[in-house]
C-alpha cells in the first residue's frame, strides 16, 4: 500500500514541482567535472536539443510535487482546493514544505494537510496525531505537547520538529 498526503487550501495553489534548486544546462556547455561530482543528473530531450538537470547537493534535489485533486474527498477537511502532495519522509523535503506553504500564506489563512493509506480517506483520523502549527504565534502543537518555532529559523525547526503519522490531521496558520 501507498501512503498519501493530501494539502488543501482555501484558494488555488501553483501545481508542479516546489523546493527544487537544479541547474539546467545545454549538453554541450557541461563539462565531465560537473557530471561527476552531481548529486543528481538527469538528461532531457527539449526540441531536438539535450539538456541536463544537476542538482548539487540532496538538499537542492529535495522537493515536493503538488497536483490538484478535484474527484477526491476528505471529510477531515474544510478547505475548498484539494491537492495530492509528494513529499519524502526527510528533513530536506519538510523544508521544502513548509518554505512552500509559508510562501502561499497571508494572514489569516490556513492550510490543512491529511495522511492516510491509499484507500483509507475517508477512515477516521488519529486525532492524537492531530497537529497545530501557528506560524504567527511561533507555536507547534502535537501529541497533546506545545512547542515553540524558533524565530531565528522556523522553516528549519518545524522541519527538525515535524514527521508524518498515519491519519495526521494538521493545520498551519498564519
Amino acid at each position: 500500500m501507498t501512503q498519501k498526503h493530501y494539502l488543501a487550501a482555501g484558494k488555488r495553489l501553483k501545481q508542479g514541482e516546489h523546493g527544487s534548486n537544479s541547474i539546467w544546462m545545454r549538453a554541450e556547455d557541461i563539462d565531465d567535472y560537473m557530471l561527476e561530482n552531481a548529486y543528481f543528473k538527469q538528461m532531457h530531450e527539449i526540441k531536438g536539443e539535450k539538456y541536463w538537470r544537476i542538482c548539487q547537493t540532496k538538499k537542492d534535489h529535495s522537493s515536493i510535487v503538488i497536483e490538484r485533486r478535484k474527484e477526491c474527498y476528505i471529510p477531515h477537511i474544510a478547505n475548498a482546493f484539494l491537492y495530492e502532495l509528494e513529499c519524502e519522509d526527510d528533513g530536506a523535503a519538510y523544508e521544502a514544505l513548509f518554505r512552500f506553504v509559508d510562501e502561499q500564506l497571508d494572514d489569516g489563512d490556513k492550510i490543512e494537510m491529511y495522511t492516510c493509506w491509499d484507500g483509507e480517506e475517508n477512515a477516521a483520523r488519529l486525532e492524537a496525531c492531530d497537529t497545530l502549527i501557528l506560524l504567527g504565534a511561533g507555536s507547534y502543537q502535537s501529541g497533546g505537547a506545545s512547542f515553540p518555532i524558533s524565530r531565528e529559523n522556523p522553516i528549519a525547526d518545524l522541519a527538525r520538529k515535524f514527521r508524518w503519522c498515519d491519519r495526521q490531521y494538521v493545520v498551519i496558520q498564519r
